[in-house]
């Protein structure tokens, strides 16, 4: 399949997805991810984050509060500020950026804001400190009903994500084999452990960032994993890319930093997979290509990111019904943003 005609909309296909879908809410995620993939209207992105109850707990005190500044210009603070394009947002607040514009909002010192507002609602939008920005707005006499916490539901969400489907359950297995496609440091096989049912879980870790397959091998020895860390990127088959190394967002790209090699799960796995997670930053449609023989023969449960291209809403999920047309499909969100909804398919 040539690459204007994987992109291309078929709408027998899309229906015929929709109705492989397995649940109201599934179908719910569906219409509004379709929706923004052909419009880019932010409201069908705020109607995906209400499917979660966090996500509608937090828009509904984001509709009721006031002189809203957020705490944070960074990337979850600039997703906020797009896509809540009906917030009427005051500033944003960040000490480092103070006295600059960031997204049409003017960035302020915590010192500014509280001048400027002293009764106001502050959301903290980033993920790695907001233990410390909560203590430091608390001891500042900020009320604790006026923040709002989103760096603390993100990490919440993080380890749901891939294993809180109910249904995955009911397909688990006495000893699972987990490819993980997008190791980064490890933790997502961590909590697939977690998930297991039984003991002694294997785990293939995908990881072709150096710095990544670091901190993967230490948590994974830490946790004395039973694992195969393959220090490649998924693709097709075998070759040589370039990775556009970004901690968290490596991908691969003609422009990439570094030279890695890539190959397939159907050639790199030698054992019977029964689950695999993908968040590779747009490479899933060439990975799971990679993975046809290991679909079609184990039938593995599947947790796949459809988020990265707007065409991964109807392509990657009717790539794999073609591979096995036995699957039927679920659709979860992860975030407070247009990022993290997973395609499970079972």
């Amino acid at each position: 399949m040539g690459q204007l005609e994987k992109g291309q909309i078929r709408t027998n296909e899309i229906r015929e997805i929709y109705g492989l879908l397995g649940d109201d809410l599934s179908r719910e995620v569906y219409e509004n991810r379709l929706l923004y993939s052909l419009t880019g209207d932010m409201k069908f992105v705020r109607n995906v984050v209400c499917t979660i109850p966090e996500g509608k707990e937090i828009y509904k005190r984001l509709k009721t509060g006031k002189n809203i500044g957020i705490f944070g210009a960074g990337t979850v603070g600039r997703h906020l500020a797009q896509i809540y394009t009906d917030i009427p947002f005051e500033c944003f607040i960040d000490n480092k950026r103070a006295g600059t514009m960031y997204e049409g909002l003017p960035v302020l010192s915590l010192k500014e804001y509280r001048a400027r507002f002293d009764d106001g609602t502050i959301v903290i939008s980033t993920k790695l400190y907001y233990r410390e920005i909560i203590k430091q707005l608390l001891d500042e006499g900020i009320p604790e009903e006026n923040i709002i916490n989103i760096g603390m539901e993100y990490e919440k969400l993080n380890h749901l994500q891939y294993f809180d489907l109910p249904q995955l359950k009911e397909k688990s297995v006495s000893k699972e084999t987990f490819v993980d496609c997008g190791s980064y440091d490890g933790s997502t096989a961590i909590d697939f452990l977690k998930w297991c049912s039984s003991p002694g879980g294997y785990i293939y870790a995908w990881e072709p960032d150096p710095d990544n397959q670091m901190k993967c091998r230490m948590l994974l020895d830490k946790n004395q994993v039973e694992y195969e860390l393959i220090p490649k990127g998924l693709w097709s088959g075998p070759g040589e890319l370039k990775l556009k190394t970004a901690g968290t967002s490596s991908m691969i790209l003609d422009d990439g930093d570094i030279k890695i090699e890539v190959d397939s799960i159907d050639r790199l796995t030698n054992r019977p997979v029964t689950f695999i997670k993908m968040d590779i930053e747009g490479s899933e449609y060439p990975a799971l290509l990679g993975a046809r023989k290991t679909i079609e023969t184990h039938k593995p449960k599947l947790a796949v990111c459809v988020y990265h291209r707007p065409e991964d809403m109807w392509v990657l999920p009717w790539l794999i019904h073609e591979m096995n047309p036995e699957y039927k499909f679920f659709l979860r969100h992860y975030s407070f943003a247009d990022n993290d909804t997973v395609l499970y398919a079972l």
